[in-house]
């Protein structure tokens, strides 16, 4: 090989590493990792020490962070203006309904957690009835479903007290050295739902209605239907998630949900997906939710308020919204 043959080469490497740092850098979910990162470092050069507890422990939170947000994810990527508002609501009530049936016997898991995710199913799928076929506004529908939610939680809840079965609860803080085993199984279910939003004719259906409706009707998909189906996903994942965050912490209560209505809508901005619809991005989910909880663990470090924590989230959303508009993250 001769000496331009070389440089030839090695001008080729260079130019195909640099097309790989761009693409890597310029991917809609690149900031949401380098915040991740950065927070984290943040985290253990002011507690000066526990960096890998810190990080396993933020991956158990955020994993129900992630179960809950792959449902909003599939509403808002069908696109219409959809956001699932009765999320917190889904998930306060499947924990009450689970933990009753499971009554703190490993015997009634399999029951208890078909239970919690059908009464989500169910709730999606009237959630869905209001929007599509009714003609409901998708925040009216979601939050008149979500506030009927509350009060049968509120009347049940008075009369029925129920624990999560013991191994439930034991396998979502079981570990494996370091690594939590509820997080691993929560990035399983994250590929699953990639998997099914990129590489089956269902998921391409989401985001071709979330995109162009019109055009995707035209296609032969019957968007309503599509859309229909995002809502009810959403709330049997977001019933799964209550039904788990229940196991987790060591039983339901009415403010179980809460703070998930709003935190699985900023995950998902901040994941890189188009609040528009159109583009969903699970693995981003992933850096979002970690990264939401890792700011709260920074929070409590250094001692800010509750308000000061959650003005600091909504100016990242921001931030990251507007990163979102650079023609070169529209990839």
């Amino acid at each position: 090989m001769t000496d331009l043959d070389t440089r030839a080469d090695t001008r080729f490497d260079g130019a195909r590493t640099r097309g790989i740092l761009v693409r890597i850098f310029t991917h809609p979910a690149a900031p949401a990792f380098i915040g991740m990162v950065l927070v984290w470092l943040a985290i253990g050069l002011l507690a000066g020490r526990g960096i890998v507890d810190t990080m396993s422990a933020a991956i158990i939170i955020a994993t129900f962070l992630v179960i809950v947000g792959i449902g909003q994810l599939f509403v808002i990527t069908v696109g219409n203006g959809g956001i699932d508002l009765s999320v917190s609501y889904v998930m306060t009530l499947s924990a009450f309904l689970s933990c009753q049936i499971m009554a703190g016997q490993d015997g009634n898991i399999a029951t208890g957690l078909i239970v919690g995710v059908v009464a989500g199913i169910v709730a999606g799928a009237v959630s869905a009835l209001l929007i599509e076929f009714v003609g409901m506004p998708p925040l009216v529908g979601t939050l008149a479903v979500g506030f009927a939610l509350q009060t049968i939680t509120l009347i049940y809840s008075g009369s029925v007290v129920g624990v999560a079965s013991p191994a439930l609860a034991d396998f979502t803080t079981a570990r494996l050295g370091p690594i939590p085993v509820f997080g691993l199984v929560g990035v399983v279910i994250a590929v699953l739902f990639a998997v099914l939003l990129k590489r089956t004719s269902y998921g391409r259906r989401i985001e071709a209605v979330g995109q162009k409706p019109v055009a995707a009707s035209f296609a032969g998909t019957r968007p309503a239907l599509i859309r229909a189906s995002a809502y009810v996903l959403s709330g049997g994942m977001a019933g799964l998630a209550g039904v788990l965050l229940a196991a987790y912490s060591g039983g339901p209560s009415l403010g179980l949900g809460t703070a998930y209505q709003l935190a699985s809508i900023a995950v998902v901005v901040l994941g890189g997906s188009l609040i528009a619809g159109g583009r969903g991005i699970v693995s981003g989910l992933w850096a979002g939710a970690v990264l939401l909880t890792l700011l709260t663990t920074l929070g409590n470090i250094t001692r800010l308020s509750g308000g000061w924590q959650f003005i600091i989230q909504g100016a990242l959303i921001v931030v990251v919204l507007a990163l979102s508009r650079n023609p070169l993250a529209r990839r």
